[in-house]
């Protein structure tokens, strides 16, 4: 047992790199008071997403029946999910929730190009991948929306088990392991490359917190599939010329004393810190360290945006990188609010959370691709098509629900320069940065600075690349 939890801690953590977590747990539309932006008004159309319109509605498309899985009547689309994991029952049901209100949304406006939307369920309950793979390559023409902790066993090698071996595509909701993120066969609508990232979030807190930003150190949870994550972190401090003072090696779950981690973090002397783990673990190390009176401030990622950091007393004042507009923002951006909306009218009583904001990203950009295959092959959907039309789409921001990105094959994915900043203030996430219309927003809430987006090199080489394929 205690492998398999570590296993699941492993993996855990590193959905920091899939920019987003099944936390948030915010109160939607609790946003901070006195902005300057006018709060978003009820779509205009019950077929729109915030900028996105005619996306779903009556048609006559069809889909290549080899490729079709259960069959050409219906689009089949498998969802990734670890959701019935016994160690931790409801892991990532966020993203399957997600799936079936959209697919709902979707299908009583007619479907996609008159194709309605079946969900095939992915369910891997964390260490079922194989079967999960074998579900998808014989139901589905496709998996959208979804994501598994263990992606990187997406790959077995074995014939109707093996994406590549099966020829299935994804546009998911997160990839996480280097093997995923860095493979071919899926377009991520947030991308996550593995040999990129964006530095804006930290050039901001180098602006705003000088004297926490003078020396910098990272909390590691001491574990190979995180290195690559913790080197972009790296990368990213020490391009916005930010001493780094060192790395913590923690262990990835099971800490009932973090006195000697966060004893090791005061020699460091450094003012501020990263940290590759999860929430849960960050919070112990906060505690640890307001204990013992240490004056900086944290800097860390979108899986950190969770309920149980906001409601930790030490944790006032940390900074959290954003990618998607946050739940207390609803009522500013339409399409948090039709996110919100959808899923109460649709799934009523699912979770809500980040991770279900990319999910929706996901399903929001296949729709998209499939319009535009639809309409560029004769009504046919194939899956080269759909990746094809996927790639080609810019400054994607799912209609309106997160920053600016530009989906593409992994070969050529880079990380967005995008980003904003919260802050725990009074047991709340707040905005920090960028200001709502100051000369650093980008007109969507988001900071995008120009040449911001860094290389790294070391990182290269780490995906599953299937040479056949076309992308």
């Amino acid at each position: 047992m205690k492998r398999t939890f570590l296993t699941l801690v492993a993996a855990m953590a590193v959905l920091a790199s899939a920019c987003g977590a099944s936390g948030g747990n915010a109160e939607p539309g609790k946003g901070e008071e006195g902005s300057t932006t006018t709060e978003a008004a009820a779509s205009s159309s019950e077929s729109a997403w915030g900028d996105l319109t005619d996306l779903c509605g009556d048609g006559n498309f069809k889909v290549n029946a080899d490729e079709a899985g259960k069959g050409a009547d219906k689009l089949y689309l498998a969802v990734a999910n670890d959701r019935s994991a016994q160690i931790k029952p409801g892991l990532n049901k966020v993203l399957y929730d997600a799936s079936v209100a959209f697919a709902g949304w979707c299908n009583d406006q007619g479907g996609v190009g008159g194709l309605p939307i079946e969900i095939v369920d992915m369910d891997a309950g964390l260490f079922q991948v194989e079967p999960a793979m074998t579900t998808a390559c014989n139901d589905a023409f496709a998996m959208v929306g979804g994501g598994l902790v263990q992606d990187s066993l997406e790959f077995s090698g074995k014939e109707g088990s093996d994406f590549h071996k099966c020829g299935m595509i994804d546009i998911p909701g997160f990839a996480v392991s280097p093997e995923k993120t860095d493979s071919n066969g899926q377009i991520q609508p947030i991308p996550n490359p593995a040999t990129s990232i964006g530095t804006g979030y930290m050039q901001a807190f180098a602006k705003l917190f000088p004297d926490d930003a003078k020396s910098w150190a990272m909390f590691e949870a001491d574990l190979p599939s995180l290195k690559p994550q913790a080197r972009k972190y790296a990368a990213a401090a020490k391009s916005v010329g930010m001493t780094n003072a060192g790395n913590v090696l923690i262990p990835p779950a099971g800490i009932t004393d973090f006195t000697p981690y966060v004893q090791k973090f005061l020699e460091t002397k450094a003012t501020s810190f990263t940290f590759v783990g999860e929430a849960e673990m960050l919070v112990g190390t906060i505690t640890g360290l307001n204990q013992q009176n240490w004056k900086g401030r944290p800097i860390v990622e979108t899986n950190m945006y969770d309920k149980i950091l906001s409601a930790e007393p030490a944790a006032e004042g940390s900074v959290i990188r954003m990618t998607y507009h946050p739940l207390e923002e609803a009522d500013k951006w339409p399409g948090t609010k039709k996110y919100l909306e959808v899923n109460e009218k649709y799934n009523k009583g699912g979770d809500i959370g980040g991770l279900g904001i990319q999910s929706t990203s996901a399903w929001l950009l296949f729709v998209t691709a499939a319009n535009a295959c639809g309409k560029a092959n004769g009504g046919e959907l194939t899956r080269d098509c759909i990746l094809k039309e996927a790639a080609a789409v810019d400054n994607w921001t799912g209609g309106g629900l997160h920053g600016a990105q530009n989906p593409e094959p992994a070969a050529t994915a880079k990380a967005s320069p995008c980003s904003m900043l919260l802050e725990v203030k009074d047991s709340k996430f707040v905005r920090l940065f960028p200001e709502i219309d100051s000369k650093d927003d980008d007109g969507e809430g988001f900071s995008c600075p120009k040449d911001s987006v860094i290389n790294v090199p070391e990182n290269k080489g780490l995906g599953v690349v299937d040479p056949d394929r076309k992308i």
